[in-house]
């Protein structure tokens, strides 16, 4: 089997349930930047892509610390379903970003009505050991872990 050779990452996608409370938690509360314009996608696509009929969508663009994520707001089809797996449960990712923080970065979170999940702690092993994490959920369940790294150089 052949290595593939990847060039970069892209972006990460999310499918989210207010595309309009998402966009402002990473615009509003972590300062990422909205690209380009938000917009639904053509149902012929995004039915071939995804392989569901009526699957209507609204699809934002933020990029921070030197990450794009894509916010995708389905509105269809109506069979559509909320899934938010503990961080234990087979089908849960989160995203980690760093902060200078992360007391101001957990207050301002939890001010934009996000919810602690578990406490903070400190790392003890690995290539993260000794910084500071705190995972945080949006409304919807999505999960931020929130680090700060003591080790920095």
């Amino acid at each position: 089997m052949a290595v593939v050779k990847v060039l970069e990452t892209n972006h990460t996608g999310v499918t989210v349930q207010d595309l309009d409370y998402s966009v402002k938690f990473f615009t509003e509360v972590l300062g990422y930047e909205l690209i380009g314009e938000r917009a639904p996608r053509g149902l012929a696509n995004q039915e071939k892509v995804t392989g569901v009929k009526g699957c209507n969508v609204e699809i934002a663009y933020v990029k921070g610390g030197g990450h794009s994520i894509e916010l995708l707001q389905y509105n269809g089809p109506d069979d559509r379903q909320t899934y938010k797996p503990r961080c234990v449960d087979v089908g849960h990712w989160h995203i980690s970003i760093n902060v200078a923080d992360i007391e101001i970065a957990t207050d301002e979170a939890l001010k934009f009505g996000c919810t602690k999940v578990g406490s903070q702690i400190t790392v003890d092993a690995g290539p993260n050991k000794g910084n500071k994490i705190q995972y945080i959920a949006l409304k919807d369940g999505m999960i931020i872990e929130i680090t700060w790294i003591t080790n920095r150089a």
